[in-house]
């Protein structure tokens, strides 16, 4: 299984997303309570909002409605937690285009996770509705989150567990909350996931050690701006996107 480096260069994984991005203006730019929205004319991009007590006020964030889609993606290389989550909204509004997806299968990620997962030693980074479901495909399942719930190991665990591990879940939003580069470096031996609304559909991220890109894609743009806009979650948007996934070659 190829990987690629030895090491892996936070900002280089983050540099070659912005790189395909271009100069199409946002026209819709949402820091939800619980979701980010960034969406352009063609497509829009969503990212787990990563907010904060200590963030929620700082940062350049206001008057961003209208500027190129590329400028917008290099904020995902932001300490700010507010402006990390609109920066990789605005990968995602570059890669998920709808009409490039247009015609595809649309596939859940839940079930090609859970074929992969019988019998096999998997790691889940984040909660997922379908975790016990993992679990009793899997041999072993170990969910690891920054806020363990009751059977959850703290993502400090990750550094010693995940290379041990067959087969592994990343939820997108680690590529927002900077934990993407090294997760993919600890899980090399694994077969990789990376999966949720939050997931830029690009088959770059198959370069970096990805196996399969579980995303979405918009169906109804307004009516999943409106729903960002008003707190709503993916219960509430679901009926507003395609669930795409894509598979290394």
């Amino acid at each position: 299984m190829r990987r690629h480096s030895a090491r892996f260069d936070y900002d280089a994984l983050y540099r070659d997303l912005i790189a395909q991005c271009d100069d199409e203006p946002a026209q819709e730019v949402i820091a939800g309570q619980v979701w980010s929205l960034v969406q352009t004319e063609h497509a829009t991009g969503l990212s787990l909002s990563q907010l904060s007590p200590s963030t929620q006020g700082d940062g350049t964030f206001f008057h961003l409605r209208g500027k190129p889609v590329v400028e917008l993606a290099e904020l995902s290389l932001s300490w700010n937690n507010r402006e990390a989550a609109i920066g990789a909204a605005a990968i995602c509004a570059a890669c998920n285009i709808t009409e490039r997806f247009a015609g595809a299968e649309e596939v859940n990620g839940q079930d090609l996770l859970l074929k992969k997962a019988v019998g096999k030693t998997v790691g889940v980074i984040g909660h997922f509705p379908f975790t016990e479901q993992l679990r009793a495909a899997a041999a072993t399942l170990t969910v690891f989150d920054q806020q363990p719930r009751d059977g959850d190991l703290p993502q400090q665990a990750e550094e010693y567990l995940l290379p041990r591990m067959d087969v592994v879940a990343i939820t997108g939003s680690a590529l927002a909350n900077k934990s993407l580069p090294r997760l993919l470096e600890l899980a090399r031996g694994a077969w990789v996931m990376l999966i949720g609304p939050s997931t830029p559909l690009s088959a770059l991220l198959f370069d970096y050690g990805v196996d399969a890109l579980s995303g979405s894609v918009a169906r109804d743009p307004e009516e999943l701006a409106e729903i960002v806009r008003e707190g709503g979650g993916v219960q509430e948007f679901k009926h507003a996107v395609h669930f795409i996934t894509m598979q290394k070659p």
